[in-house]
């Protein structure tokens, strides 16, 4: 079964010996064998988002306000009590960062118009009279 320089070879060594030799050769086909794979990753985390929620103390709680962020599109929300503003509250989804935001009411008068800034899965109230 095995040449004669390999027979003598393995009777002159121990058999622990052949057995180690033999276990970690399979341990690097092993190894090696995974190595080739491909790869994936799971990203998790919180979303990249932010929120603006309108509040009122006064004629305008309940009613609807138009929200403007950075001159491009007006969103229609209902102004809710300061103290009803909770995570349950209508809110406009916006990107983290600086944006300009106006605030008008139905007849078109500015209620509130200011540069802020919103910092990523953060809401940012914003109260007008």
């Amino acid at each position: 079964m095995y040449s004669s320089k390999t027979a003598a070879i393995m009777k002159k060594q121990p058999f622990y010996k052949q057995w180690a030799v033999g276990l970690l050769s399979l341990l690097a086909l092993l190894f090696a064998g995974t190595a080739c794979g491909t790869t994936s990753s799971i990203s998790g985390g919180l979303n990249d988002e932010s929120y603006i929620v309108v509040a009122s103390s006064g004629a305008y709680v309940g009613k609807k306000v138009f929200v403007l962020v950075d001159d491009v599109s007006a969103v229609g929300i209902v102004a809710v009590r300061p103290d009803a503003v909770t995570r349950h509250a209508k809110r406009i989804t916006i990107t983290p960062g600086r944006h300009t935001v106006i605030v008008r009411d139905a007849e078109g008068r500015t209620l509130f118009s200011k540069e802020i800034f919103v910092s990523s899965q953060a809401a940012k109230t914003i109260t007008v009279q």
